[in-house]
């Protein structure tokens, strides 16, 4: 594979992850986390691996040459792309160094963003271009200023929110954070609590989320297990993390399903491109769930310089 350098930080096993941060409190009912991604590489690298959003992300590519796959074919694309929500693993490779900046989108803010329900664009990827495109490369134009960066797709998302002047949903919020803190929940319990049917959950949800309740509840557990096979657990909040499926049947059935691999598989493969979007999600999850722990337990506490430069220290909240 040649020289690897992690520019974004690294686990402690030494796997490359992204440098994200929290919005700030105007931005917080819609932005889950900004993101940074800088991993270099040589240039004839190549990186085959998938994605699993269980939010929206919207990523501007700026190293390497990027493709997914699209009914059995490799399709090449550059630029500002909006992700939608996955439900299972989608297929990405990359030739060359991986850097990218973005950032996630919290469901109850969706349409603060878009016009059309999150189902309608889940499991694709979409060219951002016009005005909102121009912003964000004009965010992510030197990257390796990672305070710039963070600072002007702050800026570009806070333009976009106020000129579109959607209020944020408080039904998705409250299901985003029963997703995060108790995804065995029965989603008729939910929508009981909720004081509406089964039904109307189902398409607030899908509207704003991309997928039904279900699969939104699954996937969060599926990824929590994921996290901390990677040694990303968030103290307290993924200690139990295996103990919600029944069985070792039930694991290996929800593996198959969201990644296509057993336990066991998925263990032994590296994961370089979905590794550092699970952290990032556990990142938000950190700093909502375990706010009281002082440092973030699976990761180094640098962040390297860009080429040339020396090493700054590493921020993970906002």
């Amino acid at each position: 594979m040649g020289e690897l350098v992690p520019r974004t930080g690294a686990s402690h096993n030494g796997a490359p992850l992204s440098l994200s941060r929290a919005p700030p409190p105007s931005l917080a009912d819609y932005v889950a986390r900004f993101f940074v991604t800088i991993i270099e590489r040589p240039g004839d690298a190549l990186l085959d691996d998938f994605l699993l959003h269980e939010n929206t992300y919207v990523r501007v590519p700026l190293g390497g040459t990027w493709e997914t796959l699209v009914d059995d074919r490799w399709v090449g694309y550059e630029g500002p792309m909006l992700f939608g929500a996955q439900q299972r693993r989608f297929p990405v490779r990359c030739r060359g160094p991986v850097i990218a900046a973005g950032f996630s989108m919290r469901p109850g803010g969706w349409f603060a963003f878009c016009d059309e329900p999150a189902d309608r664009l889940a499991d694709r990827v979409l060219p951002l271009d016009g005005e909102w495109g121009a912003a964000l490369r004009w965010a992510s134009a030197d990257v390796y200023d990672v305070e710039q960066t963070f600072a002007r797709m702050e800026q570009v998302v806070r333009d976009r929110v106020v000129i579109r002047a959607v209020p944020a949903d408080p039904v998705s919020a409250a299901f985003e954070r029963i997703a995060q803190v108790d995804p065995t929940r029965p989603v008729a319990d939910i929508a009981a609590e909720f004081g509406m049917s089964g039904r109307r959950l189902d398409r607030v949800v899908r509207a704003q989320f991309g997928h039904l309740p279900k699969t939104v509840l699954r996937r969060s557990r599926f990824l929590d297990v994921a996290a901390v096979m990677r040694g990303l657990a968030v103290p307290t909040a993924d200690a139990l993390a295996e103990l919600r499926f029944y069985d070792a049947s039930h694991l290996n059935r929800e593996f198959r399903e969201f990644v296509g691999m057993t336990p066991a598989q998925f263990r032994r493969t590296s994961t370089m491109l979905f590794t550092p979007s699970l952290e990032v999600r556990q990142q938000r999850k950190y700093v909502d769930l375990a706010p009281h722990v002082v440092a973030v337990p699976w990761r180094d506490d640098v962040l390297g310089g860009a080429p040339g430069q020396p090493a700054t220290p590493m921020s993970t909240s906002g």
